[in-house]
């Protein structure tokens, strides 16, 4: 077995094993076994079960990344939200199993630590990329407003990761452009 394709099917396990049982629930025998590999393999990576849930935030926090570093500054400021929404929305369904361990993580005053640097790390990326493309809008309260927009897509997040389990997430695309037009549009009649 190539070491990448062990080391992704440790993280696989672990996030199977992490969501369904809980992470104190879960033995790292009991990863190996779901994941087909040594335990021995699991310390090659990681010297311990929290050095693996570090690993697993580590992971999803470098895709997250390079979901908002492909997006690239369109025409209008309503083009590059557009594909950033598509970008953010397919992430959401890419990494849906994860991304509800992760919000339950965060709520275990034992592990909230372990996750706060990777939240933190995307939210400043996404806060920096966004209030970027306001401001070269010429958007008032460039700031401001990406954390208006932000918080609307955390809220389609928690309500699609915690709360309803048939979500329309899809649906929710065009309200949330309309939202965003609305405060570009709000910017420019104040001008």
């Amino acid at each position: 077995m190539r070491p990448q394709r062990g080391k992704q099917k440790l993280l696989d396990a672990a996030t199977d094993l992490f969501e369904s049982r809980g992470y104190f629930s879960t033995t790292v025998e009991q990863i190996t076994e779901q994941a087909g590999v040594s335990k021995g393999l699991v310390y090659n990576y990681y010297a311990s079960k929290e050095e693996l849930l570090v690993g697993l935030i580590e992971s999803a926090t470098t895709r997250m990344e390079s979901v908002a570093e492909s997006l690239t500054p369109s025409e209008t400021i309503e083009d590059s939200l557009s594909k950033f929404v598509d970008n953010y929305l397919s992430f959401l369904q890419s990494e849906r199993r994860f991304l509800k361990l992760q919000l339950s993580l965060m709520l275990m005053p034992e592990l909230r630590d372990v996750v706060h640097e990777a939240q933190e790390t995307r939210a400043t990326l996404l806060l920096s990329t966004i209030t970027g493309w306001l401001r070269e809008a010429r958007v008032d309260h460039p700031k401001g407003n990406a954390r208006l927009f932000l918080a609307m897509l955390d809220g389609v997040a928690l309500h699609y990761l915690c709360i309803y389990e048939q979500y329309p997430l899809r649906t929710m695309k065009p309200r949330l452009m309309q939202a965003v037009c609305d405060i570009c549009n709000q910017s420019e009649s104040n001008a």
